[in-house]
């Protein structure tokens, strides 16, 4: 018996190390299948709804790939032509769970706020009515898939992660509403892999302090370790892995966007250049979830150079998400 079948997937926090380790293996295995050209229907004749209240590129396509490449159909769903989920909608969330659970074998939703947790909360509402595997394709708070993928790709470059030092950077750039998701969820999940991992950030962008406090007690538990710094040139001196991200403050919501803004560019040097990377090991890798702002978080010859996995790690969101779906639905 499948133990994964019809669970959800709203953040790795509430999946164990041995459940995480089994879709890497899996996902490893379908990866390399997908190589060769073995064919992968395991979920043949299966409906995976894609409910996109934000938009995506790298979300939605690697989501429709992988339904194809399992045998299955990804139905999109604009919330625009719907009735739920958004403030203020006529349609109860509750409603459309129970429906979409009668049509299909497993929702997927993203959606955020620029108020902290509103969009979580949407997500973990269908989960509670849903009677099909809820899967959170990014909210506000949680992206578990690109966490996986990031770790898969991690795993690929080294062949131990115990104390290697991961360093979750704050990167500039002009967009104002990054959300928190993507940092949030990896100084979450790599101390669990035995990483030393430093979140380095200017002063008003640390991330909640439930999280952090979380990030300490992974790190306590699995033999990892967690600082926070706002001292850049610090953070990235012999650093094995640079993820060097923006995300917004969590006020944003209450002081809006102009407000933001003005935060946003006082931090204009926040860069990864050539010349910050060489603080870091020589075989240190750089990594972004993308899309990435070019020449404001990372400097183009860093992306385009040789220490860069950009690309690796956006291949390996299809792979995870393969294996998160062939297990749940």
């Amino acid at each position: 018996m499948n133990p994964f079948n019809g669970r959800d997937l709203l953040s790795l926090q509430e999946w164990s190390v041995e459940d995480i380790e089994r879709v890497l293996e899996l996902a490893a295995d379908l990866k390399q299948k997908f190589r060769i050209g073995v064919t992968t229907d395991y979920l043949k004749n299966k409906t995976f709804f894609m409910l996109f209240y934000a938009s995506s590129t790298r979300t939605r396509n690697s989501f429709e790939a992988a339904l194809t490449q399992l045998g299955g159909h990804a139905h999109y769903l604009n919330p625009k032509t719907m009735r739920a989920g958004d403030p203020g909608a006529p349609e109860a969330i509750a409603d459309t769970a129970k429906v979409l659970s009668r049509y299909g074998h497993g929702i997927g939703i993203r959606i955020y706020f620029p108020q902290y947790g509103e969009g979580e909360k949407v997500i973990r509402e269908y989960a509670k009515h849903a009677s099909i595997p809820v899967v959170s394709m990014e909210s506000d708070v949680y992206h578990p898939c690109q966490a996986l993928a990031d770790l898969m790709t991690i795993r690929e470059k080294f062949k131990e992660t115990k104390h290697l030092k991961y360093v979750q950077a704050w990167g500039y750039s002009p967009d104002a509403l990054r959300v928190c998701a993507v940092p949030s969820s990896n100084i979450l999940l790599m101390p669990r892999f035995g990483m030393d991992v430093t979140y380095v950030r200017p002063p008003e962008f640390t991330l909640h302090p439930d999280i952090i406090q979380q990030a300490k007690v992974n790190a306590e538990t699995h033999g990892g370790s967690f600082t926070e710094t706002d001292n850049l040139e610090e953070a990235i001196e012999d650093a094995d892995i640079i993820y060097m991200r923006q995300h917004c403050t969590l006020d944003y919501g209450k002081h809006g966007p102009e407000k933001e803004q003005q935060i946003i560019d006082k931090y204009s040097d926040w860069t990864l250049t050539s010349d910050l990377l060489r603080l870091a090991k020589k075989s240190a890798v750089v990594m972004h979830c993308l899309p990435v702002d070019r020449d404001h978080e990372i400097a183009s010859d860093v992306l385009d150079g040789p220490q860069s996995i950009v690309y690796d790690e956006a291949e390996n969101r299809l792979h995870v998400q393969k294996a998160v779906l062939s297990l749940v639905m």
